[in-house]
């Protein structure tokens, strides 16, 4: 594998496999889950082909946690280390606790360590802010988003399935009753 083979292979994400972020500017954010599917799928199973580590929690005065991981692949001899945070509260007035927040900042680290490999670095790099780009991605994964108008199509096929064969396109049918569970 070349030094760039990797990067190569993880680089492109499915449009499927992501939501809009609005923390106060809009981001494009992966599904986590999916990058741990990534990872799995390039180097084996969490804990015997690739694993993480936290190496150290800190609280900041600004009421966040923060975990340093420690992430590791191959034969374990080389590490990426990267920081992940959570608030420790799930409302703007720091009145309830997020019980989760620990988690949430580990999935970020991970999140970050991937990314430095070049798990989904189209989004990292921005090309995710590119509408261009993610008609092409979407095409090129045949991915369709849970829009209004495929909200609308899972609604009639629960309700009228026979509906369905008003849909021409034969892999967006199938997305809907999929999503529609029929």
């Amino acid at each position: 594998m070349s030094n760039m083979g990797l990067w190569r292979s993880v680089e492109k994400t499915n449009p499927a496999h992501t939501k809009e972020v609005n923390f106060g500017r809009k981001i494009t954010a992966i599904d986590p889950y999916r990058q741990i599917e990534n990872a799995t799928e390039q180097f084996g199973p969490a804990g015997e082909g690739w694993g993480w580590e936290v190496k150290r929690v800190d609280h900041l005065p600004t009421n966040e946690v923060c975990v340093l991981i420690s992430m590791w692949h191959g034969a374990g001899v080389g590490r990426i280390e990267q920081w992940g945070q959570a608030s420790l509260y799930i409302d703007k007035a720091e009145k309830r606790k997020d019980t989760d927040c620990m988690k949430k900042a580990t999935t970020d680290g991970i999140t970050k360590c991937l990314s430095l490999l070049g798990f989904n670095a189209d989004i990292f790099l921005g090309k995710f802010d590119d509408n261009k780009y993610i008609q092409q991605a979407k095409k090129e994964f045949g991915a369709f988003t849970l829009d209004d108008n495929a909200k609308a199509w899972i609604e009639i096929a629960r309700v009228a399935p026979e509906r369905l064969e008003e849909i021409t396109n034969q892999a967006y049918r199938a997305f809907i009753k999929k999503e529609a569970k029929i």
